[in-house]
């Protein structure tokens, strides 16, 4: 029964802090915005023989109950950078990557923490079809 009623309680100042913080849509920039980055690439590229593919972006967030306690799985770099990569088929890597890190207030239920990754796609040229048929 006690279960029951912090559930309740839970979920009713989830919804409540939902509502006073206005709409949450993470595809939006928003919240508090640090540690702003850019870097080359994220992995080592040996070559020049890569097709650009488009440019993506990926995310992985943690949410901290009253600010201070992790609830869900802490900030992700790699998850953030495989999300962007699986968005564009045939990718392999990304490349002129930008990252930065935003906070977003749920008063007074917390924070949700989030690591935003945006960059160009990359990927094997393909096989000319004589090739591709000797295979």
């Amino acid at each position: 029964m006690i279960r029951i009623q912090i559930c309740l309680l839970l979920s009713f100042i989830f919804i409540t802090a939902e509502t006073c913080s206005g709409s949450f849509n993470r595809a939006d920039v928003g919240g508090r915005v640090t540690s702003t980055q850019v870097i080359d690439s994220a992995t080592i590229i040996r070559s020049k023989d890569y097709l650009e593919l488009g440019v993506s972006s990926g995310e992985s967030s943690v949410f901290f109950l009253f600010g201070i306690i992790p609830v869900t799985n802490p900030l992700n770099m790699d998850y953030a950078l495989s999300e962007a990569v699986q968005k564009i088929p045939g990718g392999k890597s990304l490349i002129k990557i930008k990252y930065w890190h935003e906070t977003h207030l749920f008063f007074p239920v917390g924070t949700i923490s989030v690591l935003k990754v945006k960059g160009t796609v990359i990927g094997s040229p393909t096989q000319a079809p004589s090739e591709a048929g000797k295979k």
